[in-house]
């Protein structure tokens, strides 16, 4: 029984985000992208500061059938490379997840 839960739970992880019902508000985690995430990262259409060449737009990130809610999750919490650690709380990662998602839709 135990084997089964576990592979239940390693199977729903991996699931692909389309599916999944999001907990962010996309609009509050806009705004914090347009606030914290635009010196490097294209955010949104027309922003007004430029980005980075080296680092991937947010809508790049959403059509990235790999890039799963999951993993965007695991990423914000645990920032490597070039990325700052913003010590985001769970609610602005809920909302930015849930910003970088809804791009899909676009």
């Amino acid at each position: 029984m135990r084997i089964q839960l576990v592979v239940a739970c390693l199977l729903m992880a991996a699931a692909p985000a389309h599916g999944q019902v999001l907990t962010g508000d996309a609009a509050a985690g806009r705004a914090l992208a347009v606030q914290t995430c635009a010196t490097c990262h294209a955010v949104a259409d027309r922003q007004a500061q430029p980005a980075m060449d080296a680092v991937p737009a947010f809508a790049t990130l959403a059509r990235d059938p790999a890039v799963t809610e999951l993993r965007l999750r695991a990423f914000l919490q645990n920032p490597h490379g070039q990325m700052p650690n913003l010590a985001l709380s769970r609610r602005e990662i809920d909302d930015v997840v849930s910003y970088i998602l809804s791009l899909r839709r676009q």
